[in-house]
């Protein structure tokens, strides 16, 4: 198979582990900061509660021109999203909860005024507080146990070290990937679940693939160091993480290009995912395992150096 990066190309990726460290760790306290400071604001319908429309339009239409229609009768949050297979039908949602008859007369007014009788509600769907705050409560169980169900098959799979890795890892994804996601101007549904669970399920992949190469170097050669065998590991599988990143990179911009509502809304967070997680296999998973093999003392050159003092002592 054609290689991108020749396979005995040598970067010393784990010399600049405590560099990342540090960066990681104010991207992570930024995006906490973002989070935080977001409020409620932060949230869509799904999880806020508040009312979704199912309009049908007659006449050349499109989300632009009905979000434009829409902000000059008074509703420049409406968020318009047009269903794919169905011409000229569009969801229009509102984060506004209240009495459901008092929404649909003002959103009923609201298309009137701006498109007259080319527009005309096909569905009205309304998501109480109580609702939302449940959809919240199962969105974090649902990260969690998988958080959890990841943690237990990398720990079976290779060490704990590698388990322990890849979740702070994956927080440390989910995290950035959130931040940038909020910054950016965007409401946490649950779309932004579908993203962070699919972030979840990609970072492990690649760190399974990188991993995989490290036992089987181990196994041929324990005297090594730690350090020294996760730098072969991953400059032997570059070429691959790279080809593997860039092309699923360039699937979610075009869904983000070309996307829009929650579509465009979950390429966002993939594409912030994706950068994530190709980073934190080298600079968040591979460092948590080389201290914590050292912390064990189980690092091939220690262990080596250690022996031969025991015995040059003994003689």
């Amino acid at each position: 198979m054609r290689e991108l990066i020749s396979t005995s190309v040598h970067i010393d990726f784990m010399g600049k582990r405590y560099f990342c460290a540090v960066l990681s760790m104010f991207a992570v306290a930024w995006a906490a900061w973002v989070f935080v400071s977001a409020g409620d604001s932060k949230f869509g319908t799904d999880f806020l509660g508040g009312s979704e429309f199912l309009v049908a339009f007659k006449g050349d239409f499109d989300s632009e021109k009905i979000r434009a229609g829409l902000s000059a009768q008074g509703m420049p949050d409406a968020r318009v999203q047009a269903f794919q297979g169905m011409a000229q039908d569009y969801s229009i949602r509102l984060g506004e909860g209240g009495n459901p008859t008092e929404v649909r007369a003002k959103i009923d007014a609201a298309l009137k005024g701006a498109f007259g009788d080319a527009a005309q509600v096909q569905k009205a769907d309304f998501v109480g507080p109580t609702v939302g705050a449940e959809l919240q409560r199962s969105a974090l169980i649902a990260v969690s146990l998988g958080l959890l169900g990841i943690l237990l098959y990398i720990a079976v799979r290779f060490e704990f070290a590698v388990g322990l890795g890849s979740i702070i890892a994956l927080f440390h994804d989910v995290i950035i990937a959130t931040g940038v996601y909020v910054a950016s101007g965007h409401l946490i549904g649950m779309a932004t679940l579908a993203g962070a669970l699919t972030i979840v399920g990609y970072s492990v992949n690649d760190t399974v693939v990188v991993f995989d190469r490290v036992r089987e170097e181990r196994q041929k050669r324990r005297s090594a160091s730690i350090a020294g065998v996760v730098n072969e590991a991953l400059n032997f599988t570059l070429s691959r993480t790279i080809i593997t990143h860039v092309l699923t990179l360039f699937s979610a911009l075009a869904l983000y290009v070309i996307g829009s509502g929650d579509i465009r809304d979950l390429s966002l967070y993939l594409c912030a995912g994706i950068l994530l997680g190709c980073y934190s296999t080298i600079f968040i998973v591979a460092p948590v395992v080389i201290a914590w093999e050292r912390f064990r003392g189980r690092d091939g050159v220690a262990t080596v150096a250690q022996a031969q003092a025991k015995r040059a002592h003994g003689a």
